[in-house]
């Protein structure tokens, strides 16, 4: 297997993006867009690594009992991703990381399915990906399917705006800073108004 990052850097960027999103986004569970730009921006700017996000359906098989954590809508029985649901991700050359992987019982929890499955990481090689959500037969089997049109309309604001330039430029300097200890970060806006970005405590312990 070739991954792109050791499950320690993957927790690091995820801890880093994970607290930003706590205090600017939507919380857990819940902002898988700019947890995943901001990490396909940390592995392009710091590790060399050419990274996009990308938007689609997504479905991971979770348990031995098949409950599967699915981002998508269906219509006709067939699912399909849309501006109501879809999921991001970041793709590299070899790999699918998915940066929201810890907070997966998060996204349950949402949904209304109260489970304590632990933090993994998410970090699987293209070719492991199944061919369709028929093949998940095992325990972190998943099925990306991409949406370029959905991606392409996401982002083509993003990366431009103001704001999200100033945070994508937090995480990069605070990741630089975090390397051995990942402390507490204030940050100053346009107004001078102090915010203390205080590091998540959550441990990424496996992977998927």
């Amino acid at each position: 297997m070739k991954y792109d990052i050791t499950l320690k850097q993957y927790e690091l960027i995820y801890k880093i993006v994970a607290s930003v999103g706590r205090e600017f986004s939507a919380g857990p569970g819940k902002s898988c867009q700019l947890y995943n730009v901001f990490g396909a921006l940390i592995l392009s700017e710091l590790f060399k690594v050419k990274a996009k996000p990308v938007m689609g359906a997504a479905f991971i098989r979770l348990n031995e009992s098949g409950d599967t954590l699915s981002f998508a809508v269906e219509k006709e029985g067939r699912f399909y991703s849309g501006l109501d649901a879809f999921h991001c991700w970041v793709e590299t050359e070899n790999n699918i990381i998915d940066f929201t992987a810890p907070e997966y019982r998060e996204a349950l929890a949402q949904a209304g399915i109260a489970t304590k499955i632990q933090r993994n990481m998410l970090q699987k090689e293209k070719s492991s990906v199944c061919a369709s959500i028929y093949d998940m037969a095992n325990v972190g089997d998943i099925y990306f399917e991409a949406n370029p049109n959905l991606t392409g309309f996401l982002l083509q604001d993003v990366l431009v705006t103001p704001a999200i330039q100033d945070l994508a430029g937090v995480c990069i300097e605070w990741h630089k800073k975090g390397k051995k200890k990942l402390s507490k970060l204030e940050i100053i806006n346009d107004l001078y108004e102090v915010t203390t970005l205080t590091p998540i405590n959550h441990k990424v312990v496996g992977a998927w």
